[in-house]
């Protein structure tokens, strides 16, 4: 369990990504997971992220359940549901490093695509949500960064940012209740780690709390560069991270 110096810089780390998160629906595990990586194990990190995220999207989501279309929504949520079994498989399993580097390469590449406003057409079929969905699951149980696959689909639904953030917040939340389920039948659920997500709900919520203030002030404009940003740095991050060894 963390404690002393490492629970004060885990905690700010939460503080800082439930800001980020409560902002622009994704990006949690961007600011969080290089603090905690300093403290716990990988596999720990990633159960500890996951189980913070779904809380966070519930509070998310009784915020912005208004702006929640269920149909659309059902498509990205099915497909994540149906890759948390194989993510959580790979955690135990398998190494992830191929997998962060293509889903790094692939989600700034998107998003570069998504700034200069060029359509991508296969995300307007009837399979894109649920393929997104799928991606989007499998890389938030294995590596904890799936956040920016799934903004990619948002972006180019060209979704208000209420409906980006309640939307987001239900994949979420489905994928991390099952992922939790699972972790738990594979052993990756420990009193350790129970504790830390414990230790780490009271930074969650200040976060949460100051992402209250600014949320309303941003427009569609600023939203979506936002989301761009977010996207552009966790993909970037990522590979700067899997080439240095870091």
């Amino acid at each position: 369990m963390l404690t002393g110096l490492e629970l004060f810089f885990g905690l700010l780390a939460v503080v800082a990504s439930s800001f980020v998160i409560g902002t622009v629906g994704f990006g949690f595990a961007l600011v969080a997971a290089p603090v905690l990586l300093l403290y716990l194990e990988p596999q720990q990190v990633v159960v500890v992220i996951n189980s913070l995220i779904g809380l966070m999207m519930a509070m998310v989501l009784v915020r912005s359940w208004r702006h929640l279309e269920i149909r659309p929504a059902m498509g990205l949520v099915l497909g994540g549901m149906a890759a948390t079994p194989i993510g959580v498989l790979a955690l135990n399993s398998a190494s992830s490093g191929v997998l962060r580097i293509t889903i790094a390469i692939v989600i700034i590449f998107l998003a570069l695509f998504s700034l200069k406003n060029v359509q991508l057409p296969f995300t307007r079929t009837r399979m894109a949500g649920p393929s997104f969905g799928f991606l989007t699951s499998l890389a938030t149980t294995t590596i904890a960064i799936g956040g920016p696959i799934a903004a990619i689909y948002a972006i180019s639904q060209e979704w208000k940012p209420e409906r980006v953030r309640a939307t987001l917040a239900l994949l979420f939340i489905a994928s991390d209740i099952t992922a939790f389920a699972l972790y738990s039948v594979t052993g990756l659920v420990s009193r350790d780690t129970l504790a830390n997500i414990g230790v780490m709900i009271p930074g969650m919520i200040i976060g949460f709390g100051l992402a209250g203030l600014v949320v309303n002030r941003i427009n569609d404009r600023m939203f979506r560069h936002a989301m761009i940003a977010v996207i552009v740095v966790a993909g970037s991050a990522t590979l700067v991270r899997e080439f240095s060894g870091v």
